[in-house]
């Protein structure tokens, strides 16, 4: 019994293995077709921020990075370590995430309906005409602060943490609406809430260019 065990204990190691290399080995797609439902994708592997969003498929989730202003891929990461480190930390760089929508709440609603209970009663201004709003202590995001574009964030809003927070990633805010059937996330650093608008128009643009039912030019 026990040497069957340690067979098949090899058997599934070997076969792991090899699935491995192979996709190792595997060229990538020119354009990668993924789908989350019945929403469909088509991209350039460039975007992918993980594995399966790299090869596609039926998916639970995407993940991107894009760069500002235009949402282009970025680079190809660099084979020097402390290049590599620099471009991680490139405060150019959007996170976009793409999941099934969660039916309780429209995410442009989030301000009215689910921050407005938690918020202090100051207004303040914010970079690029936003309105800067401050959590209570105590609150369970009391270590952020809400940005909204007037009147009431349905348009954008963010949601990023204080200074004496100490989040040390490169994309600390985070901005969600619903796109179509999905729900989407856009992480980014605080100095790209200058330009808000901007963002906002270039994520859409970069939803729509990857919409796998938009008609293509032949």
């Amino acid at each position: 019994m026990r040497l069957f065990l340690v067979a098949l204990l090899t058997a599934l190691l070997a076969a792991g293995a090899y699935r491995l290399l192979r996709k190792a080995d595997a060229p990538e797609p020119a354009i990668v077709a993924a789908s989350i439902g019945d929403a469909r994708f088509a991209y350039s592997p460039a975007y992918a921020r993980d594995e399966s969003t790299r090869y596609g498929g039926a998916l639970e989730r995407l993940s991107f990075i894009a760069v500002v202003p235009d949402f282009a891929p970025p680079q190809k990461p660099s084979a020097d370590p402390r290049s590599r480190a620099a471009e991680e930390l490139d405060p150019m760089r959007v996170f976009v995430t793409l999941a099934p929508r969660d039916e309780a709440l429209d995410p442009a609603e989030r301000p009215s309906r689910l921050y407005a209970r938690f918020l202090e009663s100051e207004v303040w201004s914010g970079p690029g005409g936003l309105v800067l709003r401050r959590f209570e202590p105590g609150s369970p995001y009391e270590l952020e602060q809400l940005y909204l574009a007037p009147p009431d964030g349905r348009a954008f809003f963010a949601r990023c943490p204080r200074r004496d927070a100490g989040f040390l990633g490169s994309a600390p805010c985070l901005w969600a609406l619903r796109w179509k059937t999905l729900d989407v996330e856009a992480r980014f650093s605080a100095p790209l809430l200058r330009d808000w608008e901007a963002l906002a128009r270039g994520l859409r643009a970069f939803l729509e260019s990857i919409d796998g039912d938009r008609p293509r030019p032949r």
